[in-house]
């Protein structure tokens, strides 16, 4: 089996290494990354991976944020690079298998199912973090939602195919003759969406405005970026931001013991053994 998994990025240099590194580890063949505009280091640090041959740098440097067509675009590559599956991916998400690698959960999919459908879980920030959030942030919200309160939406994993459709978000894919997708609890999704506020601030800054010259996509698409966009440039996106949830609250025990929240350390302490001396190295 050959996995290939796909990244569009920007100006996500304080992660894109780690997540590259994990997902090999993990299983995955090889990574294409889209780089879209980054002006931080994000396209160095991508292109020190590909001069090692496991992942392919693309540049897009399009400033409309079209992230269904760009990533359906390198699916389908992942296909005639001989991609058996493809895992649509966002450097702020971590694939998790329950239980042995991503390969051997895909291996035991029936042969009518084209896709997973996989659970996301959201890593709550921290008011000081103090290191590398893929091992600091080790407080998960035990039901996720996203930047409108509305339950976090799962990723779909795909069997490689010439003709697919990313949907908007990564959240579903339809091709000709690929089957339905299959519902899975094998595989948990660590989503690190909120890595401080100067972060939050940068990313709704330049992909806001982005999304907002997009003319292909309807209003409803996005509509999360839409929302803290507007937020932003009502001066409003650092009340939102502090209202979150923090992993370092005072209420952090009382939400433990109600089941809000959960700690959960597995990925920090994958990282800090097998991942970040890697990192460290590149």
């Amino acid at each position: 089996m050959k996995l290939i998994m796909t990244l569009l990025v920007r100006d996500l240099a304080d992660i894109v290494a780690a997540n590259i590194e994990y997902h090999l580890l993990r299983g995955v063949d090889h990574i294409i990354v889209m780089d879209n505009g980054s002006v931080d280091e994000t396209s160095s640090i991508v292109a020190s991976y590909a001069r090692g041959g496991r992942v392919t740098l693309i540049d897009q440097p399009n400033d409309d944020y079209d992230q269904a067509a760009w990533v359906s675009e390198m699916a389908r590559i992942a296909w005639s690079m001989g991609a058996d599956w493809v895992i649509n991916d966002d450097a702020d998400e971590l694939w998790w298998p329950q239980r042995g690698g991503l390969k051997s959960v895909l291996a035991r999919v029936p042969a009518e199912y084209g896709a997973l459908s996989v659970p996301r879980t959201n890593m709550l920030p921290l008011h000081e973090l103090r290191g590398h959030p893929f091992e600091q942030m080790v407080i998960r919200d035990v039901a996720s939602v996203n930047g409108l309160g509305r339950p976090l939406a799962p990723k779909a994993v795909h069997r490689a195919a010439p003709h697919v459709q990313v949907s908007p978000g990564n959240h579903s894919v339809v091709a000709p003759g690929l089957g339905p997708p299959l519902a899975t609890d094998e595989i948990l999704i660590f989503h690190y969406p909120h890595r401080s506020y100067e972060q939050l601030e940068r990313k709704i800054a330049t992909g806001g405005a982005a999304v907002a010259r997009n003319t292909r996509a309807p209003e409803s698409v996005y509509d999360v970026w839409r929302e803290l966009y507007k937020l932003y440039r009502a001066g409003r996106l650092r009340d939102w931001y502090d209202a979150l949830p923090h992993a370092d609250d005072p209420a952090l025990d009382e939400r433990i013991a109600a089941g809000m929240v959960a700690r959960d350390e597995r990925v920090a302490e994958y990282m800090r053994s097998m991942v970040l001396p890697l990192v460290a190295a590149v």
